[in-house]
């Protein structure tokens, strides 16, 4: 499984939806993986707004879940994705994608894995599939 920005933030905020679905992620066995972009938008978060604890708790992700760096295979896999999606949506930047999800998008299409989120919209004008809790 691979975990969005929003349910990180949501486990920080003790959300019960998503404490239930990491629950189950757990009971099951699954393998949750964390791409690096997702820690570039918490590290930026926190350092603009966060609190100690808010930037301990980023510090202690890579302790719970394994990594997963871009590549530049990744990237290029990236860049594919989001022009195939503004291409579908009728040119450049019409899918109202960021930047930061078609790399996420990646990391799930190179695994074979959906993406753990709240915005499912994104990920699926992508291409990828998603879980939502």
């Amino acid at each position: 499984m691979i975990l969005d920005t929003t349910f990180i933030i949501s486990l920080f905020k003790q959300n019960a939806d998503a404490f239930a679905k990491g629950n189950e992620l757990v009971d099951s066995g699954t393998v949750q993986r964390l791409p690096s972009p997702v820690l570039y938008e918490l590290e930026y978060g926190a350092e603009i707004g966060g609190d100690g604890a808010e930037k301990r708790a980023i510090g202690n992700l890579a302790q719970l879940y394994p990594i997963i760096e871009i590549t530049e295979r990744l990237a290029r896999k990236a860049g594919r994705l989001c022009a195939a999606a503004d291409s579908e949506a009728g040119g450049v930047d019409q899918a109202g994608i960021d930047n930061i999800d078609p790399l996420i998008a990646a990391v799930a299409d190179d695994y074979d894995e959906p993406v753990l989120t709240r915005n499912a919209t994104d990920f699926e004008k992508l291409g990828v599939a998603v879980v939502t809790y």
